[in-house]
């Protein structure tokens, strides 16, 4: 039987690994961070799954660890669900102890992700063929209370593509007996473009920060999006779906995807996130100090790894992006940091000087 480890202990990362364990997969649990899986440790390596699931209940994770080499000793897939802006770091450091045989999967992967992984693990002696994966999201809707997940709502289907491509059918028939709802597309940009945090994450969170530097709780999906912010958001969907197409790639609208995520439907996307039930009950990130606000990942995370190659992609083959440049310019300015400098640029990706037919194809030159 396939065996899991997953790197990062977060809402994602302990959801994913109790989800697993109680389907009777052995799983090892990593983060870099104590603070991230102490709770865990101390409550016997167990984690209690709650919620909308078809197995919920105490998970026993046979290893929870800080040592990366044991979590990965015995693996055959690691799952990672560290945020996106870190997977270079990451990859740095899986490259030392990772085998051709074993497959990671980036849990997501955000916008080339893939790319980026891949690039860094051969810069540092990873192994030439490793397959890398990415996700266009994650399964769950999902939150963390120290031992304990809650899951709000499992999405109905998780795109999902990698290179290379080659390889993907072992392990398409490896996540497939895990998971049914793992569903392969043709294109990584396919699962790139279709970002959706991107969408949901870096506007929402800078038009709300005085809200949640108030003090007052509220739920970020639902109260959050107000009908502007919402009007705002559908403008950067059709900035990217643009950007799909002028790359040959078709992608769901945010509309679309809900629908197929969630079952949730609407006129506008307003309309859809009021009558989405998964998202009711998720409440927005409270900030106790200004400061606080420079550990928000929906900032720190997708703004770098999602806005940024998106807009990048769109000017090298020529597709307008203003209300991305505006975020991106708007996260810049209250974050003081240069996040196009700091994210997945083209160079980052390995695309810089690249054709526009091998950038759509993925016939990249190794020495770009």
């Amino acid at each position: 039987m396939t065996r899991f480890a997953i790197l990062g202990g977060g809402n994602a990362g302990a959801t994913i690994a109790a989800h697993l364990k109680l389907m009777g997969y052995t799983v090892s649990l990593y983060d870099a961070f104590a603070a991230a899986i102490q709770d865990i440790q101390q409550n016997n390596n167990t984690i209690h799954l709650e919620g909308n699931l078809s197995v919920t209940g105490a998970a026993k994770i046979d290893v929870v660890t800080l040592d990366l080499q044991q979590a990965m000793h015995h693996a055959d897939i690691m799952i990672c669900t560290t945020p996106a802006h870190i997977h270079k770091l990451l990859a740095r450091d899986v490259a030392r102890h990772l085998k051709s045989n074993q497959v990671v999967v980036l849990y997501p992967g955000r916008t080339g992700g893939v790319l980026e992984f891949r690039r860094v693990l051969q810069e540092n002696g990873g192994p030439a063929d490793a397959l890398v994966v990415e996700t266009q999201t994650i399964a769950y809707a999902c939150r963390k209370t120290g031992a304990s997940v809650h899951v709000f709502a499992a999405k109905q289907e998780l795109p999902f593509s990698g290179l290379p491509q080659e390889r993907l059918d072992a392990f398409e028939q490896c996540i497939d007996k895990a998971f049914g709802n793992w569903r392969r597309v043709s294109s990584l940009w396919e699962t790139s473009l279709h970002n959706i945090g991107m969408l949901f994450h870096p506007t929402p969170t800078l038009l709300n920060l005085g809200r949640m530097e108030s003090g007052t709780p509220f739920d970020y999906y639902i109260e959050g999006f107000t009908p502007t912010i919402a009007g705002v958001v559908e403008q950067l969907d059709q900035e990217r779906v643009a950007v799909a197409s002028a790359m040959g790639v078709k992608v769901p609208t945010v509309l679309q995807w809900l629908e197929a995520s969630y079952g949730c439907k609407g006129n506008n996307l307003y309309e859809a996130l009021q009558n989405n039930q998964a998202y009711v009950g998720i409440k927005a990130p409270m900030l106790k100090q200004p400061s606080d606000k420079l550990q928000l990942r929906y900032v720190i995370e997708d703004v770098p790894t999602g806005l940024v190659p998106t807009a990048a992609l769109g000017e090298r083959f020529g597709v307008a992006t203003p209300s991305m440049n505006a975020i991106i310019d708007l996260a810049g300015v209250i974050y003081n940091q240069d996040f196009r400098a700091s994210g997945r640029a083209l160079r980052q990706l390995g695309l810089d000087g690249v054709s526009l037919d091998q950038i759509q194809s993925l016939t990249i030159p190794t020495d770009s």
